[in-house]
């Protein structure tokens, strides 16, 4: 299946496929926090290369002493491939970039207030891994309460393997190819910091596949820098508002995720979304111009409408909200930007 992005400029070739694949690709999304990216790069660069791996990081925006201290990693070696995005585009933008421009076997994004505890870590991770299925995905549990959660957890000689129901944590999630090809990127629709996650999780269980959980405080420590909430408004970005924002809209009503949540528990909407951004240029000294797909632009027309459509059941009648004739004029909206669950049937099958 490929995995280029949708809606890509017709005949051109994405940046990526010109790229050697790697094993394992880190992808740290960067805005800021001098001191503890310095530490997260660094700590992850001494880490155990047995299962070999590269180190992508694309700035978001970050105030210059920052950029000018991830030119000099770059220029020395540490990290392996550096992009520089011209503001903040969202957290989601920002890891799709490293994503799709360091093609590898395995993705794993990484926070820049994370840092790897041992430097075995990836070796140890791998084969716990390996207790499971191999197309699933693997992520951070904070407690051991949450790492025991749901029944079905493996406790095998490489320590005790998860079983997550909803959806895993950002940083330190580990995506292999085979899911990347069927469900694509992390999604762009929710603003600089919203619902990704969440979204992820939510598609994961749309096509049966599995998450897993790994103790998190047994290989990657999560608390190098104290996030100053105050500090990102300053910069207009309220991350809790933002969340606030996905789940209810400011009408108190579906945010963009509780609309997209409901589509795909009810099989109305693909899975597999449609990027926001695509790469137009990047130059000599790593500055990527971005340009808007549009197939994005049309999906967000119609996600507008199926949202009208589903407020309406829900003030009339919630029972029709999962009315059979309501789901195929969803499906119909969704079907002109290939958002519909039957399209992404018919091009798996292809596939």
């Amino acid at each position: 299946m490929n995995t280029a992005p949708k809606g890509n400029p017709p005949g051109q070739e994405t940046p990526a496929a010109r790229i050697p694949q790697s094993l394992i690709n880190f992808t740290m999304p960067v805005f800021n926090r001098l001191s503890a990216t310095q530490k997260a790069i660094l700590t992850l660069f001494k880490s155990d290369r047995s299962i070999p791996f590269t180190i992508t990081v694309v700035d978001n925006g970050s105030e210059s002493a920052l950029v000018n201290k991830l030119r000099e990693f770059h220029q020395n070696g540490i990290i392996d491939k550096l992009f520089i995005l011209p503001r903040n585009m969202g957290i989601a933008c920002a890891c799709n970039v490293g994503w799709e421009m360091t093609p590898a076997s395995v993705y794993c994004k990484m926070d820049n207030d994370t840092a790897p505890v041992r430097k075995d870590w990836i070796k140890r991770l791998f084969k716990l891994w390996s207790h499971g299925k191999p197309v699933s995905n693997l992520g951070y549990a904070a407690t051991r309460e949450q790492l025991l959660e749901n029944p079905g957890s493996m406790h095998t000689e490489d320590g005790i393997l998860g079983v997550c129901s909803k959806n895993l944590a950002g940083t330190g999630i580990f995506i292999p190819k085979s899911v990347s090809d069927v469900l694509g990127y992390w999604n762009e629709e929710y603003g600089p910091y919203g619902a990704e996650d969440g979204d992820y999780g939510i598609r994961m269980q749309c096509v049966d596949f599995p998450q897993y959980y790994y103790y998190g405080p047994e290989y990657i420590r999560y608390d190098l820098d104290t996030v100053n909430e105050a500090k990102y408004i300053e910069h207009g970005l309220d991350k809790k508002k933002e969340h606030k924002k996905a789940l209810i809209d400011t009408d108190g009503k579906y945010g963009k995720f509780g609309v997209n949540s409901f589509m795909l528990s009810c099989c109305i909407r693909s899975p597999r979304v449609n990027r926001r951004y695509y790469i137009k240029d990047i130059d000599e000294k790593n500055r990527v111009s971005l340009g808007e797909h549009e197939s994005f632009k049309l999906t967000q027309k119609s996600l507008y409408e199926c949202r009208r459509i589903l407020l309406q059941c829900s003030q009339k009648n919630s029972f029709k909200l999962y009315d059979l004739d309501m789901h195929m004029k969803l499906k119909s909206i969704l079907r002109d930007c290939g958002q519909d669950m039957d399209s992404f049937v018919k091009d798996c099958l292809r596939t």
